[in-house]
């Protein structure tokens, strides 16, 4: 009897421990600053690469899970100003992003900041080991394509 309640209780903390939190980097706060802040300036890096403008962005949902996170959210200009862009295939201001952590460093893995296009679309089938649920309910229904 005690064998069995010890493998059961066993059993039970393994799924505990090795269930992923959660973690909400929508508002900044003194928890998550730092990674939050680099994780923001490496898109808004890639988006001034892009359109030449520095910006800042209003967070819609941002949540980590392991060794990904997902971003979406909305850019404006920095300096209040409306954003100008070099062409006619932007779709202002929207911005979402993937984020995953490699050796202790969080890198952008993709992006679709202004996209006219659903460029998320499948996304799970590229990145199959990120948890689901850092996802917006948009993202979930359109993450798989089997």
């Amino acid at each position: 009897m005690k064998t069995s309640l010890f493998f059961i209780l066993f059993f039970l903390s393994q799924g505990s421990f090795m269930a992923q939190s959660i973690r909400d980097f929508k508002v900044k706060n003194e928890a998550n600053a730092t990674e939050r802040t680099k994780m923001l300036d490496l898109l808004r890096n890639q988006i001034k690469n892009d359109i030449e403008q520095d910006v800042i962005f209003v967070v819609n949902h941002f949540l980590v899970s392991g060794n990904y996170a997902w971003m979406e959210g909305t850019v404006q200009r920095k300096d209040g100003k409306t954003l100008k862009f070099p062409g006619d295939y932007y779709d202002c201001c929207h911005v979402e992003a993937i984020f995953k952590r490699v050796n202790g460093t969080w890198i952008l893995k993709e992006e679709g900041a202004f996209s006219t296009d659903v460029w998320y679309s499948c996304i799970h089938d590229r990145f199959p080991d990120a948890d689901t649920r850092i996802f917006s309910a948009n993202v979930r229904n359109m993450m798989n394509c089997d």
